[in-house]
């Protein structure tokens, strides 16, 4: 299954660490594209937390208690409850591991806001609409293609610090994927989206990520406490994502069927728009709306 998913607030995954140049704390990239991306491993292990929550009686309850365990029990997880039969489990001494029966892969991101003249549109590429089944136009190397009246008389719009021309004849072949262009959300997308060059998409999207700056708070002064200042990346609300879910139904089997997995992961999924995912959530950071879980 395919899911999109909409930012509501910027979005922060890090890298883990500190780097010397623009920002102190940067996001996860795809090295092969540079492109910001919410990796697999995040989603399955927020979205597994997160189902706890959902379950209710007998099946919370052992859930909850094999969420506890630690490497001074037995074995780290039960093995036993429902979300380790379904995620997959790791037990330390014992050493008795076993693969969920279901897959998470990264979220690619299908359609980036930026701000123009004319106000906000979303940039997306032929490929990546391609890869979604969209029978996309190729822009040229100095001509983007866009849906809607965008470029107010002159056919030229910018993006950001780029000023480049617009040519919108081929708005008609210009869309979003059946799955998202039935939501509100998608709606509102489409008539503002625009193509542009694979050669470009990285340097537009890197070069309008939103950078934020915080310091630590000197509790006796109650002001900034010197040296304490830091940045950090995070891609903006508004941006679109797609990431895919595989159910692995060779090993559904007994009370743990396909119909079952699929209902647990989209209880946890669902919770991605009011707990959040990624970091600095307790600084107005993290919560996405899966858009197609009905």
């Amino acid at each position: 299954m395919r899911y999109f998913a909409y930012t509501i607030d910027p979005l922060h995954i890090g890298t883990g660490g500190y780097r010397l140049g623009r920002v102190d704390n940067t996001i996860i990239r795809d090295p092969g594209t540079n492109l910001p991306k919410i990796p697999g491993s995040s989603i399955s292990g927020v979205c597994r937390n997160y189902a706890i929550y959902q379950l209710e009686g007998e099946d919370r309850e052992k859930a909850e208690s094999c969420a506890k365990r630690d490497e001074k029990d037995d074995k780290n997880n039960c093995g036993e409850c429902i979300i380790c039969k379904i995620f997959g489990f790791a037990s330390g001494k014992q050493k008795k591991n076993q693969v969920g029966r279901v897959k998470f892969f990264d979220g690619q991101i299908v359609a980036f806001p930026v701000a123009t003249i004319v106000g906000p549109v979303w940039v997306t590429t032929a490929s990546i609409l391609n890869e979604h089944g969209i029978d996309a136009p190729s822009p040229t190397n100095d001509v983007l293609l866009g849906t809607g009246d965008l470029t107010q008389g002159n056919n030229r719009i910018n993006l950001g610090w780029l000023y480049m021309n617009l040519d919108t004849s081929k708005a008609d072949k210009i869309r979003l994927p059946e799955d998202v262009l039935n939501t509100t959300i998608g709606k509102k997308i489409s008539k503002r989206l625009i193509i542009a060059p694979e050669w470009l998409f990285a340097e537009i999207v890197n070069s309008n990520l939103e950078v934020r700056t915080s310091v630590s708070i000197d509790f006796e002064t109650g002001a900034a406490d010197p040296g304490a200042l830091f940045t950090y990346e995070a891609i903006p609300r508004a941006t679109l994502f797609s990431f895919d879910v595989i159910i692995d139904e060779y090993r559904c089997n007994g009370n743990i069927t396909k119909e079952k997995v699929e209902k647990v992961v989209k209880s946890g999924l669902k919770l991605f728009e009011s707990l959040g995912i990624g970091g600095m959530n307790t600084r107005g950071f993290g919560r996405i709306k899966v858009l197609n879980l009905d």
